[in-house]
C-alpha cells in the first residue's frame, strides 16, 4: 500500500481524525462506532457532530470545529498555501481559497431542537457573511421509527410564528411535517425551512460552511436568547424562516434513495447543485472511476481501494479521508461504498 502524508505546502490526500466539538444536545456513540472507536472513559456524552473538513466554527459554545491535519496544521492555513491544489483552478478562479462546505457525521442522541438556518441573502445582509446554510442528510443509520421533520404543514402569519415560539412547547414540533426515514433515505433541507432531526440517526451532513441557527424551540435545550437569535431581535430573526406552508410534492422533491445508486451517481436532488454535490461510489460491476474534485470522502460500508496519482491506499467503512483537486481521477474498487462530498460543480 502506498500511503501519503499532508503538509501545509502541497495538497496530499489526508485521512482525518475524530473532530467532536461539544455541543448542547446529547450524542456522538454512533459517530465513534462508525468511526470504529472505543467510547472514551471520559466520554461526556455531548460529542454529536464529527466536523470533517472544516473550515468554519461554531457560533458560540467555545468557537471550536476547524479540521487539523495530520501534521498539525489547522485546514485553512492548508488550503491557502495550496488553493489551486486543493480545488483546482476553476474552483479557485470562482470562490477563491473556500470550499464552499462543511461536511459532518451527526449523531442525535435525543431530539434536536425546531431551529432553521438563514439564506444567503439573509446572512449577507444582517450577518456580514456571504454563506447561509442549506443542508442535506444523508442517512447512514437510523433506529426503527426513526423520524426528521421538515417544513411548516400550513401556512404561518407572522403573529402565528411567534405565538408558537413564544410558547416553546409541544405546538412546534406539532405544526412541522413528519418524516420516517431509513438508512439510505436522503433529504435536502432548503435554508429557511425549520426542521428537526429525531433520536436515534446517524446521518452525513452536507452544509453550507456556517454555525448559523435560528433556534426557535430554545428553553428546553438551556439556550441563550443571544445564542437561539444570532445576536439579532427577535422579530428579525424569525424573518429568516419560511412560513411555510411546504405539502407533500414539495417534500417528495426534497427525497432521494441514495442506496440505489450503482456505479456512481448523485446522492442528493439536482437542487443541491448550486450548494454541494454528494456522489455515491459503489462499484458493484467493476472498478469505477470518477473525475477529480476536493472531496470529503467517507466510506460507508465494506473494503476495497481508493486508487490516485498520488498513490493506492485500502479503505474501509468508517474511513474520512480528505482528498485534493490535485489527486486526479479517483478509481475505487472492492465491494465498497463510499461518498464523496464535494463544493458546488464549476465548469473547467
Amino acid at each position: 500500500m502506498t500511503d501519503t502524508s499532508t503538509s501545509a505546502a502541497h495538497a496530499t490526500t489526508a485521512a482525518l481524525a475524530v473532530n467532536t466539538p461539544r455541543r448542547f444536545y446529547r450524542g456522538g456513540e454512533r459517530i465513534l462506532a462508525f468511526r470504529g472507536l472505543d467510547v472514551p472513559a471520559d466520554f461526556d456524552g455531548y460529542r454529536p457532530e464529527d466536523w470533517v473538513g472544516s473550515t468554519a466554527r461554531l457560533f458560540a459554545e467555545g468557537g471550536g470545529g476547524v479540521t487539523t491535519l495530520e501534521d498539525g496544521t489547522e485546514l485553512p492555513e492548508a488550503l491557502a498555501a495550496d488553493a489551486e491544489g486543493w480545488f483546482g483552478e476553476a474552483h479557485v478562479a470562482r470562490f477563491g481559497g473556500d470550499p464552499n462546505l462543511l461536511t459532518k457525521l451527526l449523531d442525535s442522541g435525543e431530539r434536536l431542537p425546531v431551529h432553521s438556518h438563514p439564506s444567503r441573502e439573509f446572512a449577507t445582509a444582517h450577518l456580514d457573511c456571504d454563506h447561509g446554510k442549506t443542508e442535506a442528510w444523508i442517512v447512514l443509520v437510523a433506529e426503527p421509527g426513526a423520524t426528521v421533520w421538515v417544513g411548516f404543514r400550513d401556512a404561518l402569519s407572522d403573529d402565528d410564528l411567534a405565538g408558537l415560539v413564544d410558547a416553546q412547547d409541544e405546538r412546534l414540533l406539532a405544526a412541522l411535517n413528519p418524516i420516517e426515514v431509513s438508512a439510505g433515505d436522503a433529504v435536502l433541507v432548503p435554508a429557511g425551512q425549520p426542521h428537526a432531526i429525531g433520536e436515534g440517526v446517524l446521518i452525513l451532513e452536507l452544509q453550507e460552511p456556517t454555525d448559523f441557527s435560528v433556534m426557535l424551540e430554545h428553553e428546553r435545550f438551556g439556550l441563550e436568547l443571544d445564542h437561539a437569535f444570532l445576536g439579532l431581535d427577535r422579530p428579525l430573526a424569525l424573518r429568516s424562516v419560511d412560513h411555510g406552508p411546504v405539502d407533500q410534492e414539495r417534500l417528495a422533491s426534497l427525497r432521494r434513495r441514495w442506496s440505489d445508486v450503482e456505479g456512481s451517481g448523485p446522492a442528493l436532488p439536482d437542487e443541491a447543485s448550486p450548494y454541494f454535490c454528494a456522489e455515491v461510489v459503489r462499484p458493484v460491476s467493476g472498478d469505477v472511476t470518477v473525475d477529480a474534485a476536493y472531496a470529503a470522502t467517507v466510506v460507508v460500508s465494506g473494503a476495497g481501494t481508493l486508487t490516485t496519482r498520488q498513490g493506492t491506499r485500502e479503505v474501509a467503512a468508517g474511513d474520512v479521508l480528505l482528498v485534493p483537486h490535485s489527486a486526479g481521477d479517483v478509481t475505487v474498487s472492492g465491494g465498497v461504498t463510499l461518498i464523496r462530498c464535494m463544493p458546488p460543480r464549476v465548469d473547467g
